[in-house]
Parts: C-alpha cells; sequence; structure tokens
C-alpha cells in the first residue's frame, strides 16, 4: 500500500484589527504544529493520544490490530504497576477514595474489581489477568467439597475510556499442574457469560451496584456478547460486531469443579470513542488579557483497504475549554483530620501523607482524603468552544492559563487531528476593571442579580471603576459594553461628573453595543456611572463589557470588564440581569400602526409599521410575511433568525415583484418557530387607494 503523506501545518499569531480599530496583539501562546511548544512538552496528562504519526499534530491513537487493550505494548514497571494499551496503571478497587487517595483517576486510568459493592476490590493475584505473560492464574474458582455446584462470581473491567472491541479472549495457564496434579490447561470455565457497555452509569462508576440496581449479585451488563453452559475450548475467543465498549464484565460458577483464569484479552480495530488532552498551568510571566482561541483541526477515515483518507464530513468533533488562574495549581488537597474530617493541605503534604489501603484507614487523621477544583483562585472551565477564531472565555487578568480538548468519533474507523492550537495574550491596560449593575433610583443592599418585569422598559445603572495599580499601565481610551438590543443611552458620569458628548467623549451606539472613545489615555484610576433605558427580552443576561484602546501603535487586547463592586454605595457586584416573570409567552401580540394604507406616494399611511417583540429566544427561525384571502402568499416582509427583542418591519403595498396590490383586504403573518413549536399571529391591513 502507498504510504500516506503527511503535511504539516501550525497556527501563526496574526495582528487582527476590528472594525472598531482595536490593535490585536501578535504574542501568542502556541502548542503543537511546526514551531509551536511541543504537544509532548505542554501536557499534564492525556490518553489515547499520538504525536507520533504525524509531525507537530496530535490525534487518537490506532489500535493495533491483534494486540490486547488490557496492556501496553511495551513493559515499562512492575507486573505489580501493570499498565493497559495507554499507559496508565491498572487499578484492583471502584472505590472512590481508596482510588483518588493512591492518585489514581476514574476515566484515566483502567479498572478491575469483583462483585458490585461500592468498595468492591480484586485481589492481589487478579492483576495477573491482565499482566500479558499467561503463566500464572489469576484468578481461581474453586469447585465444593460436598459435590454441589459452586456459586456464581463476577468481576468488572473499566476501561476508562471507549474502545473499539470485537474480540474478548481468556484462558487458563497453559502448562503447568495445580497441587493436586490437575492439568491446569484443562481448568477452563465450562460455564460463562461475559456483557457488556459504553454508558457509564453512576453503580459502574462509584454507587453500590446492588443498591442501585435493585438486585442483589450478579446482573450482566447492556449487550451479552458470550454466553454458553458447555464450553469445551481451553482457550475462549468470542467475536462480536465492532463497537466502542467501556465496561466488560465476565460471570463465573455454577460448576462441579475448580476453574482457573490466566489471562483476559480485549481486541479491536481502529480508534477509541474518545481521546484527552489536559495542558500544564502555563505562566504568561505577568497577568495578561486574553484574545482569541484559533486552531487548525481537520478529520479523516481509515478506508477498508487501510488507506487514510480525508473526509471533511467524518463523524468527529474537537471539544476544546479553557480556564485561567492566578497560581500554578489548580488543585486542592485534603487530609483526615483527628475527627475524620476533611482537612486541605499544601500538596507536598498531601503526597507525604499515606495513602488509604482498605476501608478500614478511611476517615483515619492524617491519611489522604481527596483531591478537588481551586475555584478560589481558578475560573472554572468555560464552555466549549464553537469555532477557531472565537474569543477566550477565560477572565482576563490572570498569569496562568490551561486547557484541555476531546477528540471524539461516533465510528471506530474516522478519527481527528488537532495539528495546533493557539491563546492570543497581552500585558493588561489597567491592573483591575470592576463593574456592577443596579436599577436607577433603586438601592441595593446585597451582592444579587438585578431582577426586573420582563419587557418592561427600566432604567439600569452601569458603574465601572478601572485601578491603574503599580508601574506604568498602558491604559486606555474606550470603554465598551454589551446591552439588550433595545437600549437607549441617557448619560454618562465620569468621576461623578456629567460628561458632554463631543467634548468628553465621542459615543457610538449600535445594536446590542454602546461605545465610548475618549480623546486621551487614560492611566489612572477612574470610576464611570452610565445610564441606560432598555426592556429586557430574555429570561436572564449578562451585561458584559471592556476597556480598549484604538491605537495601532500600542497593539494591545481589549481587557473585559469583570463583575465586583465598583462602588461604595451599590452592592449588587454583578453583570446579570433576571427578568422576574418566567411566564410568558414568545410572540404575544401584534401591533400595526394603521390598519389601512394608501400607498399613492402623498407621505399619508403610504406604510404600516408592524411592531412585535419576541421573548426568550436565543435561536429559531422568524417570517413576517403578506397573504392575501385566497391564502396566496403575496410579499416576505422579513425572513431573519429569530432572536429575543423588539421588531418593527414595514410594508408598502408592494408585492414580492415591486408592483403595488390591488385595493383589498390582506392578512399580515407572523411566523416564529422554536423549539417549543411554531408560533403564529394574523392581523388584517386594508390596502387602499
Amino acid at each position: 500500500m502507498k504510504p500516506i503523506r503527511w503535511i504539516s501545518a501550525s497556527l501563526t499569531a496574526i495582528a487582527l484589527f476590528t472594525s472598531q480599530g482595536w490593535a490585536q496583539t501578535t504574542d501568542s501562546w502556541v502548542v503543537g504544529g511546526v514551531n509551536g511548544v511541543p504537544w509532548r512538552q505542554a501536557v499534564e496528562s492525556w490518553i489515547a493520544l499520538d504525536d507520533t504519526v504525524r509531525p507537530g499534530a496530535v490525534l487518537p491513537l490506532q489500535i493495533p490490530r491483534g494486540w490486547s487493550v488490557t496492556r501496553e505494548q511495551v513493559r515499562s514497571g512492575a507486573v505489580s504497576a501493570q499498565r493497559d494499551l495507554f499507559g496508565y496503571r491498572w487499578a484492583f478497587t471502584k472505590g472512590p477514595r481508596l482510588l483518588e487517595s493512591d492518585t489514581l483517576s476514574v476515566g484515566w486510568h483502567p479498572r478491575m474489581w469483583q462483585s458490585g459493592g461500592v468498595d468492591a476490590t480484586a485481589g492481589p493475584t487478579m492483576r495477573g489477568l491482565v499482566d500479558g505473560d499467561g503463566l500464572a492464574a489469576g484468578f481461581t474458582h474453586n469447585g465444593r467439597s460436598d459435590g454441589l455446584p459452586n456459586g456464581v462470581t463476577f468481576f468488572t473491567l473499566d476501561f476508562g475510556v471507549p474502545v473499539p472491541i470485537d474480540s474478548v479472549v481468556f484462558f487458563p495457564p497453559q502448562s503447568g499442574l495445580t497441587s493436586d496434579n490437575q492439568r491446569q490447561r484443562e481448568l477452563f470455565p465450562s460455564i460463562y457469560e461475559v456483557s457488556r457497555s459504553n454508558t457509564p452509569v453512576e453503580w459502574l462508576i462509584f454507587e453500590d451496584e446492588n443498591v442501585s440496581t435493585g438486585t442483589n449479585g450478579y446482573h450482566p451488563l447492556d449487550e451479552i456478547i458470550g454466553t454458553t453452559y458447555s464450553n469445551n475450548n481451553s482457550i475462549v475467543s468470542i467475536t462480536s460486531e465492532l463497537s466502542f465498549t467501556r465496561f466488560l464484565r465476565f460471570k463465573f460458577g455454577e460448576e462441579l469443579r475448580t476453574m482457573l483464569l490466566a489471562e483476559v484479552q480485549a481486541f479491536g480495530q481502529g480508534y477509541p470513542q474518545e481521546a484527552r488532552y489536559l495542558s500544564a498551568p502555563h505562566a504568561f510571566g505577568e497577568r495578561v488579557s486574553l484574545g482569541k482561541v484559533t486552531w487548525k483541526f481537520s478529520r479523516f477515515r481509515q478506508t477498508p483497504s487501510g488507506a487514510i483518507v480525508e473526509d471533511p464530513t467524518a463523524p468527529v468533533e474537537l471539544s476544546l475549554r479553557t480556564r485561567a488562574g492566578i497560581d500554578d495549581d489548580p488543585k486542592t488537597y485534603f487530609v483526615f483530620d483527628d475527627l475524620g474530617r476533611l482537612l486541605e493541605v499544601p500538596p507536598e503534604d498531601y503526597f507525604s501523607s499515606p495513602r488509604i489501603v482498605e476501608r478500614f484507614s478511611e476517615g483515619v487523621a492524617g491519611f489522604r482524603a481527596m483531591r478537588g477544583e481551586d475555584t478560589s483562585n481558578w475560573n472554572n472551565w468555560s464552555v466549549a468552544y464553537d469555532r477557531s477564531g472565537d474569543q477566550n472565555r477565560s477572565s482576563d487578568g490572570s498569569q496562568f492559563m490551561q486547557f484541555k480538548f476531546n477528540i471524539t468519533t461516533q465510528d471506530p474507523l474516522a478519527f481527528g487531528v488537532l495539528d495546533s492550537v493557539a491563546f492570543e495574550v497581552s500585558p493588561l491596560l489597567a491592573d483591575s476593571a470592576l463593574a456592577e449593575i443596579s436599577l436607577d433610583g433603586v438601592p441595593t443592599t446585597e451582592a444579587e442579580n438585578i431582577e426586573v418585569p420582563l419587557g418592561v422598559d427600566t432604567v439600569f445603572v452601569y458603574d465601572i471603576r478601572t485601578v491603574a495599580g503599580a508601574g506604568n499601565p498602558v491604559g486606555y481610551n474606550g470603554i465598551e459594553l454589551d446591552v439588550p438590543a433595545a437600549a437607549r443611552f441617557l448619560d454618562l458620569e465620569i468621576d461623578g461628573r456629567l460628561a458632554k458628548v463631543g467634548s468628553d467623549f465621542e459615543l457610538t451606539e449600535e445594536v446590542g453595543v454602546l461605545r465610548f472613545s475618549f480623546s486621551e489615555r487614560i492611566q489612572r484610576d477612574v470610576s464611570f456611572r452610565v445610564r441606560f433605558r432598555s426592556a429586557i427580552f430574555q429570561t436572564s443576561v449578562f451585561l458584559e463589557g471592556r476597556i480598549f484602546d484604538s491605537d495601532p501603535s500600542v497593539i494591545r487586547l481589549p481587557q473585559s470588564i469583570e463583575a465586583g463592586d465598583a462602588r461604595a454605595d451599590v452592592f449588587s457586584d454583578g453583570l446579570q440581569v433576571i427578568a422576574g416573570d418566567t411566564r410568558f409567552e414568545v410572540l404575544r401580540r401584534v401591533e400595526l400602526t394603521s390598519s389601512v394604507i394608501t400607498p399613492n406616494g402623498d407621505g399619508i399611511n403610504d406604510e404600516a409599521e408592524i411592531s412585535f417583540n419576541l421573548f426568550g429566544v436565543t435561536q429559531g427561525a422568524l417570517e413576517v410575511e403578506v397573504f392575501d384571502l385566497a391564502g396566496r402568499r403575496v410579499r416576505a416582509i422579513l425572513t431573519a433568525q429569530a432572536v429575543s427583542g423588539p421588531y418593527a418591519p414595514k410594508w408598502n403595498g408592494a408585492d414580492g415583484r415591486g408592483q403595488l396590490v390591488v385595493p383589498g383586504l390582506y392578512l399580515i403573518r407572523v411566523k416564529v418557530e422554536v423549539d417549543e413549536g411554531t408560533l403564529t399571529r394574523v392581523q388584517p391591513l386594508a390596502v387602499a387607494y
């Protein structure tokens, strides 16, 4: 077969200019590609990924045909630390505390446990089932001395990530004798059942299976792939449809004799359903503003012949997220105190503490308890970015950033390649920029979201405080605020003084945006108070903002305005506005400025304005159309994506070809298609000459 030629690609940071003239920084943290930091150097942890196939890129690890996913291809440690195909050490416990105190993680490290209890474990010898040598028995189920069938026993494997499996093999040692001179290869199970699942239900993760499922003892997983009461093969090989599999369950017992197992193996081909990457926290060396997140991602497919071809339609997705913080460790660490409670400690104390080895050591003072996310010094993970070039959703003003991504596929023979990812950054314009929302004339008494009636015109106050801080900040000469689409500017105060348009600032009003530009760069502590009037047409809105410098020679990113204490006599400390009335219709009513139009060019009633409001709509389809009384469409006045806010299209009596319609009665129909269904309102309108 002709070898596939992979072409290397990378991202470079490019100076970008918005329509407002903002100069964007050329500084970027680039991982991957030709010139970026190598993926392996930037990683904290990754699973099911390969950076050796395509120079500079990372892609899901191809499952080697004929190699069991239960063990690594080249052993890197002792059997007691046996690793799977992805290089992660096997855990022989189900219990979350035991697992975490051993510095292992669910979803990363493969697990094996016997029975279904919350703290189920596998005996020390069971690690031999995945060591790959097949020489010694790793699992024994003894026959009864009274000659009756023995009981049912079962154990479960969790691969951590779903892998495409089409074959399962298990067998006893193929040589040697037992202590009572039985040939070990003859002690194969004659009764077994093997089932699998790809659904990470709670009782397969942490919970007590018997309690959660309402049944005691064994029950199979979602799909039974092999079952028999009359096996005669020493080496059992079960073939099945190639399917993503995370959990395998083996059931044995109800036999008159002892049975042994030396090895369990699982084979497949293709690519894991999910491959994950978590970067180490990256230090920028100073607090920064965050710009665009860009990447190069391609989809490929393996054909039946084994060739790799690019396929933009392959069912593969990249999900990338970020978070930012003020220190170099986004984790918190806990041990048990003298009363068995959680006590936060430095990481060095956590890792030097004894780990939980049995259930009895849980809660004992000084033993490791758990690790958690540091939400005091770090943001929560952002939502996934929709497309390359999106604005970074983590907070400005942090010195550290971390990113993670998943590459997921719905087809075992399809995969994605991530060439590189770049994060645009620049130094801050001010040490801090804080803002909070309040209602004009309505005092706030505590930190809480502002609540207003839905669709009612209200006067809002947006307070901003910027602090220059130590050193020599670059400064800014503009402020941009995101406001509701129907907002109208009222006035602006600067340091308590009413400012004048034209002399103190220039104002640009666009739909959903107020932009203030100042003639001089601000490099000192300043307070601003903006008043605007608007109705809210959604149940919740965040009125975000940013400061910027439009001087191209400065080359700095805008800096986001964060929610916080911007003014001493305002206590909301937030930028969220809640619409209090949640019992609303998406489309309440449609009103016409006139019930009759006379489009004769005299300037009187030549057209009618069709006004209506949409409430609580984030996406949908909107159509405003004219029909005659026979139901024929005369004209489409407006066809657009439906979003919350006021609308006021007009009709001048012309049809779709621009010709005036004949006199008569017509119907104006407003139709909105949203997830809840299709909503329509119809108003009659007469045309006369």
